[in-house]
Parts: structure tokens; sequence; C-alpha cells
């Protein structure tokens, strides 16, 4: 069961991903051309929260695909760099959670970006963090109710292309 104190972060967290700042200025961020994503998910031990088994090997690769393309996708400069993030939370909601707080699916890690030509440093280390995207579960019967229609996998997902969508936002702006 989830304690106070997780949740209050959580809530921080998510309402951190919502309005966070742009990581990079608009110009810097427009001559970015992501060649490739690494991720590393040796600081976690898989998803907390739901019942889900994923194997980490799994969660590095889907994280992954889902970056690369978000990233790939959302930048046209000529710079080419590599997007280096360290996942550090990966945190589903429960129907359980759902019932007694509230709350929207997590992930939370560190961003690195280097220049892919020579490994200069373009970001230094900061925190990201992302969120299911329609994921926010009241608290109470409702939020238990709509958390149950969810199945954990769909909520993997969800929760996946979330953060994706919120590194991308926050590294290379909006979507033009």
């Amino acid at each position: 069961m989830m304690n106070r104190r997780s949740f209050l972060a959580m809530t921080a967290l998510t309402a951190v991903a919502a309005c966070a700042e742009p990581l990079l200025d608009e110009q810097t961020a427009g001559s970015l051309k992501v060649v490739d994503v690494s991720v590393d998910v040796s600081q976690i031990e898989g998803v907390k929260g739901r019942q889900i088994t994923v194997a980490p090997e799994k969660i590095q690769a889907d994280v992954r695909n889902h970056l690369l393309a978000y990233l790939k996708d959302g930048s046209v400069g000529s710079r080419p760099v590599k997007a280096e993030v360290s996942i550090t939370q990966f945190h589903l909601v429960s129907p359980g959670q759902a019932l007694l707080v509230g709350g929207t699916s997590t992930i939370s890690g560190v961003l690195t970006v280097k220049d892919a030509r020579n490994g200069t440093v373009v970001l230094e280390p900061t925190k990201v963090y992302g969120t299911a995207k329609g994921g926010w579960a009241l608290g109470g019967l409702v939020g238990a109710a709509v958390k149950a229609d969810q199945t954990p996998e769909q909520d993997y997902k969800a929760t996946i292309v979330g953060f994706s969508q919120d590194v991308r936002k926050r590294l290379l702006g909006a979507e033009k």
C-alpha cells in the first residue's frame, strides 16, 4: 500500500511534468537532430504499483523504442545528438490506490544529451518526468472503477507513451 509521502511525491511529479519548463533555449533545441537513444534501467527492479511483471530488458526496449520515435520525429535540426535516459522510477497507479487517494501512473528518470559526433554534452544530466495522459484516477469508487477498466498492460504502454511525449516537449519544445 502506498504511504502518504509517496502519494505526495507522485502528485508533485505529476504537477511538475504538466507544467515543466523547456530544458533548452528555442534556438539550441531547434538545432538538434536526435539520432539515437539509450535507456538504462539498472536503478529499478521493474514496474511498481499494479500487478504486472515486466522484465527490465523489456522496459528498456519499450521505453527506448517509443522515446526514439518521438524524439526523431520532433527533431529537425542538423546537429546529431544522442539522448541518454536513466530510469529511476516506474510506477503504475493500482485500483486500490485509486480507491484511496487517486493519482496517475508515472516514469521518472535522468536525461543527458550528447553530440553524437564528438560526445560534447549538450544537456547536463537533468531530471525528467512523464505521466500517462488521461490517466489521472480520482480518489474513491469512481477512480477505482475507472482504473479497474484499464488493464495493467494498457496502463504500462500509456505511461511509456506519456513519458516519451513529456520528454520530447521538454527537450524539443511544443509540437509545431
